[in-house]
């Protein structure tokens, strides 16, 4: 099909989504959209659809010091050819203007606290709570510190970063029609400055390290009390692979027990819960009080010991949330000067001139969430409206202050009152209040408050070319905290949780508190007072062992070797371990591994959990003394079921219903229903099923019985199979299949549907290697089917026998523009468990096949022939 009625198709199809409210819709705009009249007309808005680039163009600019060629490949990956580093720079932000604006500048705003600007009033609220965090004031002082530095390298980064502005900017200065998004919205994006990038490496860090895991272990203890916290919540949660493993191995022969019974102080408590509900009322805060089981990533290393090439193979997929576009940008980038030595592919942050993950010519590295804590809450009591009260002093709040710009009013003027350990959350507004807290107020310190040096680090995470080198880029990573993996063509593999880890001072906090930054401070007491970080050569890390490989999937840093000295994450926020116990287990058992071995473990979907748990319930099942025609037929399902959570089988389907609603039914009444907002681990629910069939955890304390395992399991089946039956309409079991019931959806990060893709149905759990995060499938009694909005964001797979037999794919496609075909290509490839090439070999021009090109964008010095 030709471009032009691809793109008369895809107006006609967008108008009529919308041509329902026509006739009210051309005077009145629609919530943040301009009036549909200026969109639908010829000239205007949707008529007006985004161009797709050019087979051949040819662009001049004054930034630039020699001509740039830029090939696309057949997925749409530009493949960059300069002769400096400043002039791949600019060429790689001219490209993310190209095919990702509004992510950027959605993204760049929502950091700043300036959506209002082009949302409204339904958007400051947002803002207010996104300047309160000091993303931005940090921002800009990290930007400042830099900008100071007579550091070569420092004045290096910042003018290949100054480039890449300028190729960024020279596109939105050039092009002649704005993506859709942009017309919706009815504004055109501004310059970018650095502060935009550095505002984009703290959007991750909020991402993957804000949180309220402070008040909610407040709430679990006061719920279910010291012995119950230890027993289900605490560190280390039953089954861990460790990360790391030279600090010894866990036992777990038993769960932990508690070292006080006091009780916590319940004017905390009632504070506690007060800021709780002032936060749930915030839907983005919610979202991250709420957020349970971690999905997490994936990664792993085999050195030549387990590799048919006798060199290492690196795997990675970091899960996150699905969006179209997607959150990573595919890019290959040579330096073709004499004598350069610079070839890297990776993964991008469109905002970021610098791969995230990826590979040069020499090592490779990937990445999965660490999960250090890194923030502490502290409540102070309040003098007055100007001071509270530290160590026994009346001490003056500093001020920030912002006037925020909303569209359609008058600037909002917004003060944000400090502490000596960070901001007071509260005035953000009317329907928000966060004041009432019997006069105290709430402040958190967080690693995101404070000048970082992460582009430091991962721009000279491309230019390694041995361990030393990387390690030494690793050691200005402060934040977000990962997990990082690392191979190279020396034969050499490692891991190192990666990050400024904060020591605490916990003299004086009560014999409750359980130290470590894993609950709510006195700040007026000076308690948890932050005297440091981990020495970066103290954090756990392992190189080339015994094993033969590394991996990480979001488990426990480390044994308790290592705890002896430094606690470093948060014990409810370590995920349960089953995709690292399936990783370990594949990667033990095998040898000669190839790349295409390395692609069946990223699609793995056995279940670890099914298979440790189903003996279990098919010994229930199978001591009923006379079962009904649909008890039997689930039971030869289960008995016959190899654990693979396949769509197409309905076995799943059983499994992961009774599980939800074993859970449920195990805890809801006796941690849930007393307050907690959290369940424990699966792991731990593993554990008291293998090890202890009459907890006091089973007994339902609703009940006059005494409730055992047994008794909850088959309760649990039976409310599985009844509410099966009714969500298919059918007793017939086989039908139940579990691609009905969880699919994935990837939307479209303004919302609207008609730009998103699905929902369709997926393989996986949230706890299988290659994954599809839900919350529940069992909700007051009638099965919920699992939507999948998260799973692995990247998959990318090295080989350092020869880095040109490397590949990877990504959930969605490379360019945020929805009439391209390159909108959701690789999304298509991805849910095919299929990957593309990276034409790493091509490391010059004339080295880049014509049967790769797809098109040509060739950036010409201005002056130059």
């Amino acid at each position: 099909m030709d471009k032009s009625k691809r793109n008369t198709i895809i107006s006609l199809a967008i108008v009529g989504l919308i041509s329902v409210g026509v006739l009210v819709g051309f005077s009145i705009p629609l919530g943040i959209f301009p009036p549909l009249g200026e969109l639908l007309f010829p000239g205007n808005g949707l008529w007006n659809i985004h161009e797709e680039v050019p087979e051949m163009e040819t662009i001049s600019s004054p930034y630039l010091t020699e001509d740039v060629t830029v090939y696309r490949d057949q997925w749409g990956i530009p493949h960059i050819y300069g002769h400096s580093e400043e002039d791949l720079g600019f060429a790689i932000g001219y490209v993310h203007a190209q095919d990702r604006l509004i992510q950027m500048d959605l993204a760049r705003r929502s950091t700043r606290g300036q959506l209002a600007e082009i949302l409204g009033e339904s958007s400051l609220v947002d803002d207010k709570m996104n300047l309160n965090k000091l993303m931005d004031y940090w921002t800009v002082e990290s930007i400042k510190a830099i900008e100071a530095s007579s550091d070569p390298t420092d004045i290096k980064l910042m003018a290949v970063l100054e480039a890449y502005c300028n190729g960024i900017n020279s596109y939105i200065d050039e092009v002649r029609t704005l993506p859709l998004e942009f017309q919706f919205l009815g504004y055109e994006p501004e310059h970018w400055t650095p502060s935009d990038t550095f505002a984009f490496i703290k959007y991750m860090s909020e991402m993957l390290t804000w949180g309220y895991e402070d008040f909610i272990t407040i709430q679990i203890q006061d719920a279910i009390g010291a012995d119950g916290f230890a027993e289900l919540f605490d560190y280390p949660i039953p089954y861990q692979v460790p990360i790391c493993t030279d600090y010894g191995e866990y036992n777990d022969s038993a769960l932990l027990t508690a070292s006080s019974e006091s009780s916590i102080d319940p004017i905390l408590v009632e504070l506690s819960n007060s800021f709780i509900e002032s936060i749930m009322t915030i839907p983005k805060e919610k979202q991250f009080f709420e957020q349970t089981d971690i999905v997490g990533s994936n990664n792993w290393a085999v050195n030549g010991s387990k590799t048919a090439s006798g060199m290492p193979i690196i795997s990675n997929d970091m899960h996150l949330s699905f969006n179209v576009p997607g959150i990573w940008y595919e890019a290959h980038m040579v330096d073709i000067s004499p004598g350069a030595d610079f070839n890297i592919y990776g993964f991008f942050l469109a905002g970021v001139p610098w791969p995230i993950v990826g590979h040069n010519s020499y090592v490779g590295w990937g990445l999965t969430n660490a999960a250090f804590d890194v923030i502490d809450w502290y409540y102070y009591d309040v003098v007055n409206d100007t001071h509270y009260m530290y160590k026994g002093e009346a001490t003056p709040y500093e001020i920030i202050e912002y006037d925020i710009k909303v569209k359609g009013r008058a600037p909002e003027h917004f003060e944000i009152k400090t502490t000596v350990h960070g901001p007071v959350f509260e005035n953000i507004g009317e329907d928000y209040e966060m004041t009432d807290y019997s006069g105290k107020v709430f402040t958190c310190k967080w690693i995101g408050q404070s000048i970082t040096q992460e582009s430091r680090a991962i721009y000279e995470f491309s230019r390694s070319k041995n361990r030393a080198e990387f390690d030494t880029a690793s050691s200005y990573f402060s934040t977000p905290a990962q997990n990082i993996h690392y191979g190279d063509i020396y034969g050499n593999i490692g891991i190192r949780p990666t990050g400024k880890a904060p020591i605490r001072n916990d003299t004086g906090i009560p014999d409750w508190h359980l130290g470590n930054g894993s609950m709510i401070y006195n700040g007026s007491a000076g308690q948890g007072e932050w005297i440091g970080f981990v020495p970066f050569e103290d954090l756990p890390h392992t190189e080339n062992p015994e094993s033969g490989y590394v991996l990480s999937a979001n488990q426990i840093s480390a044994g308790p070797e290592y705890l002896a000295n430094y606690t470093i994450q948060n014990p409810i926020d370590v995920s349960n371990g089953y995709r690292a116990r399936r990783i370990n287990t594949l990667l033990a058992t095998h040898d000669n591994l190839t790349v295409e071995e390395m692609i069946d473990i990223q699609l793995d979907f056995y279940s670890t959990k099914a298979g440790n748990f189903s003996p279990y319930l098919l010994d229930v099942i199978d001591a009923i003394p006379v079962k009904t025609t649909i008890q039997q037929d689930a039971y030869d399902l289960l008995q016959s079921w190899n654990f693979l959570q396949d769509k197409d089988l309905a076995a799943p389907s059983i499994f992961n219903v009774w599980l939800d609603i074993y859970r449920q039914e195990v805890f809801n009444d006796d941690v849930i229903n007393a307050g907690s907002h959290r369940y424990p681990s699966t792991a731990v629910l593993e554990w008291l099923t293998k090890n202890n069939a009459t907890s006091k955890w089973f007994d339902n304390i609703d009940t006059p019985a005494v409730e055992t395992r047994d008794d909850i399991i088959l309760l649990a089946f039976e409310k599985a199979i009844t509410a099966l039956a009714t969500h298919f309409e059918t007793p017939v079991v086989s039908h139940w299949l579990w691609g009905e019931i969880h699919r994935a959806y990837f939307p479209h990060l303004t919302g609207l549907s008609s730009l998103g893709y699905g929902p369709v149905s997926v393989d996986g759990t949230g706890d299988t290697v290659t994954p599809y995060g839900w919350s529940t499938l069992y909700f007051n009694g009638e099965i919920r089917p699992a939507t999948a909005t998260h799973g692995a964001s990247e998959r990318m797979i090295l080989d350092f026998n020869n880095l040109n037999n490397s590949i990877s794919v990504i959930p969605s496609g490379q360019r945020g523009i929805s009439n391209s075909i390159h909108y959701i290509d690789q999304l298509l490839l991805y849910l095919d468990g299929e990957y593309h090439t990276q034409y790493f070999a091509a490391d010059a021009i004339e080295d880049f096949k014509e049967s790769w090109i797809e098109s040509t964008l060739i950036l010409k010095a201005e002056g130059g022939s």
